[in-house]
């Protein structure tokens, strides 16, 4: 299988809700990139692909999660692939922050994070 991801992930758990079509669904963030996540639910969950969501990340420690608009890329029952779809700018400074201080590639992620920045023009 082709890799279509442009964005290295970072494996980092924390407990997600995500909703869809005003139903919350509780989860937990798997793994996490600047650009989208892998998100699990324990209970079944069907988002199709495509659709957008509002996602909610609990970071420990800190008193205000992320927060996000995010498109389903993939889908299956109990896992969801998501690609941020609109994200304010002080929430993608926070996810960078996260992301520098859990990635091993520093130089990797800030040539991602001068990517992002160009589509965001």
């Amino acid at each position: 299988m082709l890799e279509k991801r442009r964005f290295h992930r970072v494996r980092f758990t924390a407990t997600s809700e995500m909703i869809h079509n005003n139903i919350t669904y509780k989860g937990q963030l798997e793994n996490i990139s600047l650009n989208g996540a892998l998100l699990s639910f324990s209970d079944g969950v069907v988002v199709p692909q495509d659709d957008e969501c509002i996602l909610t990340v609990f970071l420990e420690g800190e008193n205000t999660p992320l927060r996000m608009v995010v498109q389903v890329i993939y889908s299956n029952f109990t896992m969801i692939g998501i690609k941020f779809a609109s994200i304010d700018a002080e929430t993608r400074e926070r996810l960078y922050n996260l992301l520098a201080r859990l990635s091993s590639d520093a130089n990797k992620l800030t040539y991602e994070r001068q990517l992002l920045e160009r589509e965001w023009e």
